[in-house]
């Protein structure tokens, strides 16, 4: 497998990317290792998930393989563009800065209720034990897998519920919102090998969500989540819903996501090339 076509790629012992991401946020390479990895993922729950550069980048490619995001891409994309990435590209991204932190990483994949392998997040062995993280649902700061008892994790806009199953070889992941309670995915323990995890990703870009935008940021407090141009903002106190108009949705994710309305042109582009409307009659 060559380097270019591996994001999970082993970083070398002075990761650029590493560099770049601890400079964009200000965070001082000596700090003690826990604290360390504690602040790296608070500053890498701030790249929003979306899926507008999976969309341009799919489209602009003659393979799969060249169209999977390189963490180097995904991090140098934030800084210039205020981007993401998707759940596969997120892991791969924060799995390259933790181990090149120098802690010990794996991948893992999970089920969600409408399909196998859908998923994805990491484990990182803390005093020998492994934690979970998952910057899809904002797991950035490590917690030891559970394995008798469920796992409650307070966050801004929900509560997040980590129940154990079959002696902790399968982990659900319920939320709790405005009192209700919501199956999200389940957590297969067992570690993937690059080689598995590729080919889920590579999986991944026929799947519905590369026809539509699709993208989720948390910030001060509320957890806002765009499917098409329908815009959702949770708080632990409210939901708000509204549809945005189509010709101003561009310029709307650069104000609540934070990423240059250029993005967006370019992937609502592409979609319209492949005939899919987004508002309107005939929202795909």
């Amino acid at each position: 497998m060559s380097q270019l076509a591996n994001p999970l790629a082993p970083p070398c012992a002075e990761s650029p990317s590493l560099r770049l991401f601890l400079n964009a946020f200000h965070i001082d390479r000596l700090e003690p290792p826990r604290l360390l990895l504690a602040q790296v993922g608070e500053a890498f729950s701030r790249l929003p998930y979306e899926n507008l550069t999976k969309i341009i980048k799919a489209a602009a490619c003659g393979s799969i393989e060249e169209a999977r995001r390189q963490p180097a891409e995904v991090l140098s994309d934030h800084v210039a563009l205020g981007t993401g990435g998707t759940c596969f590209s997120l892991t791969a991204t924060l799995l390259h800065l933790v181990r090149a932190l120098g802690w010990q990483a794996e991948p893992i994949l999970a089920d969600r209720p409408y399909g196998p392998d859908t998923h994805c997040a990491l484990l990182v062995w803390i005093d020998g034990k492994p934690h979970l993280i998952d910057p899809g649902f904002l797991i950035t700061s490590p917690v030891p897998l559970p394995t008798e008892t469920e796992v409650r994790i307070p966050t801004a806009f929900n509560v997040i519920l980590l129940r154990p199953r079959e002696g902790g070889r399968r982990v659900e992941l319920h939320t709790v919102q405005q009192g209700q309670q919501t199956l999200r995915l389940t957590f297969k323990i067992a570690p993937v090998d690059a080689a598995e995890f590729l080919r889920v990703w590579d999986q991944s870009f026929d799947w519905d969500m590369m026809n539509y935008p699709l993208l989720t940021r948390v910030t001060e407090g509320r957890q806002l989540f765009l499917n098409k141009n329908r815009l959702q903002v949770r708080s632990t106190a409210m939901v708000q819903r509204v549809e945005v108009d189509p010709s101003a949705l561009a310029e709307k994710i650069e104000r609540e996501f934070g990423i240059a309305s250029a993005v967006s042109t370019r992937a609502l582009e592409v979609l319209k090339r492949k005939g899919v409307r987004i508002g309107g009659t005939g929202t795909s």
